[in-house]
């Protein structure tokens, strides 16, 4: 007899220690909060100087910065010099947001075209949107 009550006090010890413990339910960590931007580059194809090309950096509360790329065409056709600024340009904003604790999560181009009011042929737009987030605490 004595035995089988040892036996069941150990029992009820370690079920009674089991619902102590199971009672201090751990709490789960906050979801970490998330800012997101978008960086959007706008290149015009409008020939004779009349394109406006521009890098947007754009967040959701709301801060816009607009920053002038050269146009790819110039009265006398495609200006290299222009797009492989444009290129530079676009890389070191990248590399500043990335180097600044920001992660490029998505990004995609696309391109439209209309017919010019002049008759010289297609007026168009390359537009290439980076969207970029970044955990804060």
């Amino acid at each position: 007899m004595n035995n089988k009550l040892t036996i069941f006090s150990l029992v009820a010890l370690v079920v009674s220690g089991a619902l102590f413990l199971s009672s201090f339910k751990t709490a789960k960590p906050a979801a970490p909060k998330v800012k997101v931007m978008q960086l959007t580059a706008i290149e015009s194809l409008v020939g004779g100087g009349m394109a406006r090309s521009r890098l947007i950096s754009s967040t959701a509360d709301g801060s816009i910065n607009e920053q002038e790329l050269g146009n790819f065409y110039s009265m006398v056709g495609i200006k290299f010099e222009n797009i492989r600024s444009n290129d530079v340009t676009v890389a070191l904003k990248l590399e500043e947001y990335l180097n600044s604790g920001w992660e490029l999560i998505s990004s995609s181009s696309t391109f439209g075209s209309r017919a010019s009011t002049n008759g010289s042929g297609e007026n168009g737009i390359v537009i290439t949107r980076y969207v970029l987030k970044k955990t804060v605490e």
